[in-house]
């Protein structure tokens, strides 16, 4: 091998260690706070650990505690009056997934047509609640439905007990969050909406098409794959609420979610186990529901 051909490959070696070197970051990153977290919280699950009065690391006593599958029989006896309630407030909270879709549609829809002066405004505004922070935002919508001095029940001139009541606080969650994911659901919708070929509604104004046709028939399914991203990444991040249990209804026992179920009992309590189980099983929940939602999508996202 001649000298410049040595020195070729001696280059090439150092990009390569150093290309290795900045991407590293990422993979450590990965590691340490995703990979790792996660394969402690299933061992957790498996064993009757309280972390309030062991006095040993958890990993020098693991084969003592291992309890199998109890702490997951646990979650359907002991703890099921909680865990069950957790697990139908989710459910429930999904209902916004839907909601904000719509409502985003529609004013992307209405955002979209050339003659809405100052749509870049309206834009940005609507979009503002997105980059707010979690905390301030369910703060100030608590104000909103305060019981007694809330702008809503002021506004209306009602005294509906909005923070109390569970069935209008867990309505007061679903109109929050769905008033909070407009901002991100329009934007997206709206480019997807502007990206679409001109030509497509010139060839169906000559055939005759009216505006709703051109919608269900142009507009819709195009932007489906859009439609699709967000009902997907609605329901995990919804399956994954808890901000609004913990701040806008203060711990209130009828809008606790399932990862407040998991604060609760595993920083709150020490009871990892617990904690670990529910969190293997909202995981495996995720995971399932994601998987139905891609083999669903064959029937209706367009893939063009």
């Amino acid at each position: 091998m001649t000298k410049e051909n040595t020195n070729r490959s001696t280059l090439k070696r150092r990009e390569h260690w150093t290309a290795m070197a900045f991407i590293s970051f990422k993979y450590v990153g990965f590691i340490l706070f995703v990979f790792l977290p996660v394969i402690v919280s299933i061992l957790y699950s498996f064993c009757n650990y309280n972390g309030a009065i062991e006095t040993e690391p958890f990993f020098s006593r693991i084969g003592a505690l291992w309890s199998g599958f109890d702490c997951y029989k646990q979650l359907f006896t002991v703890y099921s009056v909680h865990f069950q309630r957790a697990v139908l407030n989710n459910l429930i909270f999904l209902i916004s997934v839907p909601l904000g879709i719509i409502v985003g549609l529609v004013i992307a829809g209405i955002l979209s047509r050339p003659f809405i002066k100052g749509s870049n405004v309206f834009r940005l505004l609507i979009y503002m609640p997105v980059v707010a922070s979690a905390v301030a935002m369910n703060i100030i919508w608590r104000y909103i439905f305060d019981n007694e001095s809330g702008i809503i029940n002021k506004v209306f001139g009602t005294e509906l007990m909005w923070l109390t009541d569970g069935h209008l606080l867990r309505t007061a969650i679903i109109v929050k969050t769905v008033w909070g994911s407009i901002g991100k659901t329009m934007m997206l919708l709206l480019a997807a909406m502007l990206a679409i070929d001109g030509s497509y509604y010139e060839a169906a104004t000559v055939d005759g098409a009216g505006e709703f046709r051109k919608f269900v028939k142009i507009t819709f399914p195009l932007i489906t794959p859009t439609v699709f991203y967000l009902l997907t990444t609605g329901v995990i991040g919804n399956l994954q609420m808890y901000t609004d249990s913990l701040i806008f209804a203060a711990g209130n026992h009828q809008a606790r979610t399932i990862v407040y179920f998991i604060w609760n009992y595993g920083i709150k309590s020490s009871l990892y186990g617990i904690a670990g189980a529910a969190s293997t099983l909202l995981s495996l929940a995720i995971l399932i529901l994601t998987v139905v939602q891609f083999k669903i999508s064959n029937s209706w996202v367009y893939e063009g």
